[in-house]
């Protein structure tokens, strides 16, 4: 297991029915997480670690600020919509200073249960990505999100100093997060329910326990 320090200035993620106004989650959802994770190490197959578990804690809820800029429609299948009603400008909701820390633990994944050395588990190549960047092939701009959402900082971090929100995996928790996301449709789309603290307190009792279950990246169609 590894922990990851996060922050970036703002980030928007957008609901899956939101429609012309493009509401936000109010926290980055697990499943986008995973896909940032994945472009960090250079990875283009988003089934590559599935069966990684991750879990949160946040410095805080992130404001949500409302602005007008132009906003995408009609991204697959009907290029003549989106070139003649695609692009217009709407109202779009934001997230402001996120700053959040993201346990990883590969001991489920099935590149784990494949290969006995577990050299090639998302765990492993972040943490060398963070340590020998030069024997990493990555290209681009790590982003959280759409592509102008960039992050600030990540990096390895073994003390948790100061107080932090958890996110706690709750089947009646308040907030709803997709943890996969079917990206051509909804049906294969799965979300899972959590439950934010509302104070922050030390981080003292670790992921994996009965108080702080891990959220499992998995699709749904391979389960």
């Amino acid at each position: 297991m590894i922990a990851l320090h996060l922050e970036l200035p703002y980030g928007s993620f957008r609901k899956s029915f939101a429609r012309s106004f493009a509401e936000t989650y109010p926290l980055p959802p697990p499943a986008t997480v995973y896909g940032m994770l994945l472009s960090l190490v250079g990875e283009y197959f988003r089934k590559r670690h599935e069966g990684v578990r991750l879990a949160f804690a946040y410095k805080k809820l992130p404001q949500i600020a409302t602005t007008l800029r132009k906003l995408s429609r009609y991204k697959y299948g009907v290029p003549s919509k989106q070139s003649s009603l695609g692009n217009a400008p709407d109202f779009v909701e934001t997230l402001c200073e996120i700053e959040f820390l993201c346990w990883i633990d590969s001991s489920q994944e099935r590149t784990a249960i494949e290969d006995a050395n577990q050299s090639n588990t998302l765990e492993q190549r972040l943490q060398t990505v963070l340590t020998k960047p030069e024997d990493v092939n990555r290209r681009g701009v790590l982003c959280l999100g759409l592509s102008d959402d960039a992050v600030n900082s990540v990096s390895l971090c073994d003390r948790y100093d100061g107080d932090w929100h958890r996110l706690l995996p709750s089947d009646s928790g308040s907030m709803e997060l997709p943890v996969w996301v079917d990206h051509v449709g909804a049906a294969h789309t799965r979300w899972r329910r959590f439950e934010f603290e509302e104070t922050a307190s030390p981080i003292i009792v670790p992921p994996g326990t009965s108080e702080w279950a891990w959220t499992e990246i998995n699709d749904p169609r391979l389960s």
